[in-house]
């Protein structure tokens, strides 16, 4: 393809846009505050897995430690990929620790750290269903719009509802032990 057949006037319009085209149906502001606010909501729910790795020590419950730390690494991976697609629609993913917070409170994220092993997985529960909500709720609200952005939100939530199920599972089989 000839890239003299495109007016000065399109290919600005194409550099501008990037991957938004005419056919792109959401308004891409909106998707990028409401991907920045998940994007929170993973940064924020890395924080108490990371701390729960450290304190899972216990004879209990060897591969609890191993399994805090998988956690944390794929809630990064989840704000990783919320900050590309944040990018790609021309936003800026938010990076202050205070923004991220702030932002991860709208949707009722907020990191806690009970002293057993117990009260870790259930804050971990806890943090999980909050996310499953938050995505569940803009999935809907997206629809159609984003095609692109709706596969990328389903594929974090369908992770996100399984992380939820085994934190749920683990507790059906434990009782109240100190890490």
């Amino acid at each position: 393809m000839n890239t003299a057949s495109y007016t000065t006037e399109a290919i600005q319009d194409a550099i501008a846009q990037g991957a938004i085209t005419e056919a792109y149906q959401a308004d891409p502001q909106q998707v990028i505050v409401a991907l920045n606010q998940l994007r929170a909501t993973e940064v924020t729910s890395y924080l108490p897995y990371k701390q729960h790795a450290s304190m899972a020590v216990s004879l209990f419950a060897p591969g609890l430690k191993d399994d805090f730390e998988a956690h944390a690494t794929l809630e990064l991976q989840h704000a990783d990929v919320l900050a590309q697609r944040i990018q790609q629609l021309g936003g800026v993913p938010i990076s202050s620790p205070v923004e991220i917070a702030a932002q991860a409170a709208t949707v009722g994220v907020r990191p806690e750290q009970g002293p057993t092993r117990r009260e870790m997985i259930i804050e971990n529960l806890m943090l999980e269903r909050q996310q499953v909500a938050a995505y569940t709720t803009f999935v809907r609200e997206l629809g159609e719009r984003d095609p692109t952005t709706r596969r990328l939100l389903l594929e974090i939530l369908a992770e996100t509802e399984r992380h939820a199920s085994e934190r749920a599972d683990y507790l059906k089989s434990t009782t109240d032990v100190r890490p």
